[in-house]
């Protein structure tokens, strides 16, 4: 099968480069000229996308923001995962996504928008401190703050624009989780998953937050989750002409699940870790639930864990280094669990990075138990040797016991 993928930063290359292995034809189109580089002789890279319109029979668009472009693949007949007008509005814009889960009977933090940093300081009764500051927009994760005192939020604004929108969260204490559906066009894609993701780049949840530095996925049936949110969604999702994974990230307590926010798209790095317990090709996945035909997943039953592994300036966006600093350690047996981001092959099939944020690979292993997975994951980092090389060594800790208390809760 011939697979065009689409991306805004090259996230999904190294699923891309899984494919590859698989025995399939990509073309790979990225938008942001400084990723250049990355996938260089691992994938085949194109300048532009709407010249393989007629060559491509599936296409995977990576991330939100390209949802107009649907119809296009429509009229092309091709079928296309993760591309939707409701996806970037529920995603991008955060106001419509909250009114989507209130609308579905899902709970939500108390919540407010504004238009300005300057709106937000002339309201009085909207709280400033314990509060969760978020940018609106597909802006850089560095910019959602989570403020306890009064200082906290004067520094968060001024690191605003002027006219920049942000949503404001009351905070609430608790375990964060995801629950994941595949959604078909009709239906779930039977099983869901759930997802503890450790975002902030240092060990202890200390640094700035990146989005993902790694995060443990595992299956799950219809259990109390997976109840209070997406299958809330179902009719919701029947409107849409959207296809691919849904997910909700979500704060849970006694008191019940609170919904933060949606992503849908591929998440990553879970789409990485889920990949790792696929018990049938990555193509097979993505193209039966574009086309609709999936109903079940072939996905084990282990603990599933990915961890990110980069070098500087990741996650500062200075891109002070040049590229070309080597990858080695790489086999072909590790390379079954390494998922190739911000990489290329020089002439000789060295691996070298390519400096378009310094995200090398997310390394993937499973386990009966969250420790396993554990065991093996670092057991394949330690084997790599990268100058200046840079990870989270606590990826999963404290896991188990945070899905003990969900399930006493009656959650799990």
């Amino acid at each position: 099968m011939r697979v065009l993928f689409i991306s805004k930063e090259c996230e999904s290359i190294g699923i891309a480069q899984k494919i590859v292995e698989e025995g399939h034809k990509v073309r790979f189109w990225c938008q942001l000229p400084n990723y250049e580089l990355t996938g260089h002789n691992l994938v085949e890279r194109v300048e532009a996308w709407r010249p393989s319109l007629g060559w491509a029979d599936f296409a995977v668009v990576d991330t939100v923001g390209f949802g107009r472009y649907k119809k296009v693949f429509k009229q092309h007949g091709i079928p296309v995962l993760s591309c939707s007008n409701f996806a970037d509005m529920a995603e991008l814009d955060r106001k419509k996504g909250l009114e989507m889960f209130k609308k579905a009977g899902i709970n939500v933090p108390d919540s407010w928008f504004f238009q300005s940093p300057d709106d937000f300081r002339l309201d009085e009764e909207v709280p400033k401190e314990n509060i969760a500051i978020k940018p609106c927009g597909n802006i850089d994760t560095q910019l959602t703050y989570v403020c306890k005192d009064s200082s906290s939020v004067d520094y968060a604004l001024h690191t605003y624009g002027a006219d920049q929108s942000f949503l404001v969260q009351k905070l609430i204490e608790g375990i964060e989780i995801s629950t994941e559906g595949w959604w078909n066009g009709r239906r779930w894609v039977e099983p869901f998953n759930h997802t503890i993701e450790q975002k902030r780049f240092l060990e202890g949840d200390l640094g700035t937050n990146t989005g993902c530095q790694g995060n443990i996925v595992w299956s799950c049936g219809e259990d109390g989750l997976v109840k209070e949110t997406l299958l809330k969604l179902t009719e919701f999702l029947k409107k849409t002409d959207y296809v691919g994974p849904v997910d909700i990230n979500c704060i849970v307590n006694e008191d019940g699940v609170f919904a933060l926010e949606p992503t849908i798209r591929l998440g990553y790095d879970a789409i990485e870790a889920l990949c790792e317990g696929l018990k049938e090709p990555v193509l097979d996945l993505l193209f039966e639930v574009a086309a609709g035909t999936k109903s079940m997943m072939q996905l084990s039953n282990d603990f599933l864990i990915a961890v990110r592994v980069s070098v500087p300036p990741w996650p500062q966006s200075d891109y002070g280094f040049p590229a070309g600093r080597p990858v080695g350690g790489l086999n072909e047996g590790n390379l079954k669990h390494i998922y190739l981001t911000d990489v290329y092959k020089d002439r000789t099939g060295v691996c070298r990075c390519a400096q378009g944020d310094g995200v090398l690979m997310k390394v993937t292993a499973r386990g009966r138990t969250v420790n396993e997975a554990r065991r093996r994951a670092y057991r394949t980092i330690n084997n790599l040797s990268v100058l200046d090389v840079q990870y989270r060594r606590d990826i999963g800790l404290g896991v188990e016991r945070k899905i003990r208390h969900l399930k006493s809760l009656g959650y799990l």
